[in-house]
């Protein structure tokens, strides 16, 4: 709930408070750290997907049902032709709000799963397990780093971007130091240098297809 809440707030900061709520509330690495700590700290794969869904899953959606009661955001709102002023942007909501609710099930599970594996699997697999974390959490941090610079955009989002990247790699290193067996770093650290680069493609990608406008 808190993280949800947290989120609504962050879509009404500015400047430098704008992007530590970002960071912290509104961004692919909190939400994808909640779901993977929830994960880990699990007793067992079974309730790590339970508690990775419920913690996505609530805190979607608090997030749109605040939006819905606050109402601001969509009952003003009026498209061209509309006969009912804000009737299009509430259907809006709530497709939005059942759309991230089945993400959240979706990454919940992953997350979950990968926390499990991060704490009880062979040390090889965990450190798999670690380094596709790694790579979840940073990806999208990492585009809005290199993006910032190129465009020469703030500076603020420019350190936010690196900093989610640096969290990313302190959270899935420490949960894997804290790991029953001997910990694989190299193997982490491949796997996470590798898979980065995968999931910092797929993220250029979706910025491309939202700023075409052929993606929410």
């Amino acid at each position: 709930m808190v993280l949800g809440g947290l989120a609504y707030a962050a879509d009404f900061c500015h400047g430098l408070l704008a992007a530590v709520m970002l960071l912290v509330s509104s961004s692919m690495f909190a939400w994808s750290a909640a779901g993977l700590a929830f994960g880990f700290a699990a007793r067992d794969r079974r309730s790590a997907i339970g508690a990775g869904v419920t913690v996505l899953a609530v805190a979607t959606v608090v997030y749109y049902g605040i939006i819905v009661v606050d109402g601001h955001r969509w009952r003003d709102a009026v498209t061209d032709g509309d006969a009912f002023p804000g009737a299009s942007s509430l259907v809006s909501v709530l497709t939005a709000t059942a759309f991230w609710t089945t993400a959240s099930v979706a990454g919940g599970t992953v997350l979950g799963l990968l926390g499990q594996a991060i704490r009880r699997a062979r040390p090889t697999v965990a450190a798999l397990a670690a380094g596709c974390s790694f790579a979840l959490l940073a990806g999208q941090g990492a585009v809005a780093a290199t993006h910032v610079y190129t465009l020469g955009a703030a500076w603020t989002w420019l350190v936010e971007g690196v900093t989610e990247v640096l969290l990313a790699a302190a959270l899935t290193a420490t949960l894997l130091g804290r790991g029953p067996g001997p910990s694989r770093w190299w193997t982490f650290a491949g796997a996470a240098v590798a898979l980065l680069t995968a999931s910092y493609a797929v993220w250029v990608l979706l910025d491309t297809i939202r700023t075409a406008g052929t993606l929410w």
